[in-house]
């Protein structure tokens, strides 16, 4: 008896884990931001859309995740990192061109200097790097984008500060290289 009911206890756990931290599948019973800023247990992080699995990622050791419809917040050790599903957008050269109002709500103002093309799960993508202003506070600031396409969907992702840490753009790389279609 004890061992049906750990492992019913297991199965259970096992099914409300979901969003960051986890490699489920959907679970329309249980929406991603009610999951919100947990510890990466299997330091997998999955963004959902409408309740669908949209985009699976590895996150970096020691990460917190909080998951929203259509967008993960991560936070490891000296790397904060914003990824967004671009509603709408059917290329990366489309996303690309609005990126700017995509990542208003922690950047403002973002003024591409340098873009350089990458692959990410095999599909062609863009690291637009600039400046701009922190939309938390309206100080100067730098931030580093990269605009990918995984399956039929756009996402961007986003570091920034007023300064540009070598550790946090090379944190979002790795994720970013990371993904994959769920």
């Amino acid at each position: 008896m004890r061992i049906f009911i750990r492992g019913t206890l297991l199965v259970l756990v096992t099914a409300l884990m979901g969003g960051c931290g986890a490699s489920t599948g959907p679970k329309a019973d249980a929406p991603s931001a009610a999951r919100a800023d947990k510890p990466a247990a299997a330091n997998t992080g999955v963004m959902q859309s409408g309740g669908t699995n949209v985009l699976r990622l590895t996150l970096l050791p020691d990460s917190k995740c909080v998951a929203k419809d259509g967008s993960l917040h991560i936070n490891a050790p000296q790397i904060e990192v914003e990824m967004w599903l671009v509603a709408g957008a059917k290329t990366v050269d489309e996303a690309a061109a609005h990126v700017s109002q995509q990542i208003v709500s922690e950047f403002k103002d973002f003024t591409v200097t340098h873009t350089t093309d990458l692959t990410v799960a095999g599909a062609p993508a863009k690291r637009l790097v600039g400046t701009g202003h922190e939309a938390d506070d309206g100080d100067p600031g730098k931030a580093d984008v990269i605009v990918f396409k995984v399956g039929n969907h756009i996402f961007v992702a986003c570091t920034h500060g007023e300064s540009l840490m070598s550790i946090a753009q090379d944190g979002m790389l790795t994720m970013v290289q990371s993904v994959q279609a769920p």
